[in-house]
């Protein structure tokens, strides 16, 4: 099962086009992504959405060669995660924690780990991959109201590893590339787009910045699992 996550910072179609050059790839996790009336799917995807603006929401499609579904114990009233069973052995757990102005008081980290916390059962049935844009800066420091530490300490008591954490064996706060650029600066870079699995992990992929034209201030990250 190999998932592709990547933030396409508005949502233009010939950027979801992109996407569908990658041929291998089972399932897509797309951060603002456009709605089915803004953008045009392939037939031989399902596309499923989430969001409060038609053009900017959180997308993902998955390959009609699998067989899937949203389970009846989805919680419809958390928004940016989408979660879906594949192949009745895999659950994939697309995330975007967002705040909304005038709408969201909490913290990335606190919609994240409500998130987690209410599928926390699941997440231990199934082979589980939690992918996307988490919005929190890997880093070395504990001080903040931004600490991301509550969400990997949440993922090691669950038994989930960060793929590109494992896979390439760098520490958080200190990875060899970014996965996101901000104001598309190369001078002000970050590591925000995670993939965490209790599965067994075949292969990871963090994409460059010039794989993908910079039509993003992120890259994709790409995980295969077994």
């Amino acid at each position: 099962m190999k998932i592709l996550s990547y933030n396409i910072s508005w949502s233009k179609q010939f950027k979801v086009d992109w996407l569908f050059t990658h041929k291998d790839i089972d399932a897509f996790v797309v951060p603002e992504c456009g709605n089915n009336e803004n953008i045009v799917v392939p037939n031989n995807y399902q596309f499923y959405w989430v969001g409060n603006y038609p053009t900017k929401g959180l997308g993902v499609f998955i390959s009609k060669e699998h067989k899937q579904e949203i389970p009846v114990w989805a919680n419809k009233e958390l928004n940016y995660a989408i979660p879906l069973l594949i192949n009745d052995e895999y659950l994939l757990l697309a995330v975007w924690p967002t705040i909304l102005k005038d709408t969201t008081s909490d913290s990335y980290v606190e919609i994240l780990l409500g998130i987690l916390e209410y599928y926390k059962d699941y997440i231990k049935k199934y082979k589980t991959v939690i992918i996307g844009d988490y919005n929190i800066i890997s880093s070395t420091k504990r001080a903040g109201k931004s600490n991301p530490y509550p969400i990997f300490d949440w993922m090691n008591e669950h038994e989930l590893k960060s793929a590109n954490h494992s896979f390439l064996g760098e520490s958080y706060g200190n990875e060899s590339m970014p996965s996101y650029y901000h104001q598309f600066k190369e001078s002000s870079k970050f590591f925000i787009d995670y993939a965490f699995t209790n599965a067994e992990i075949v292969d990871y992929k963090l994409f460059t910045w010039e794989e993908t034209n910079r039509m993003s201030d992120h890259v994709p990250i790409m995980v295969e699992i077994k």
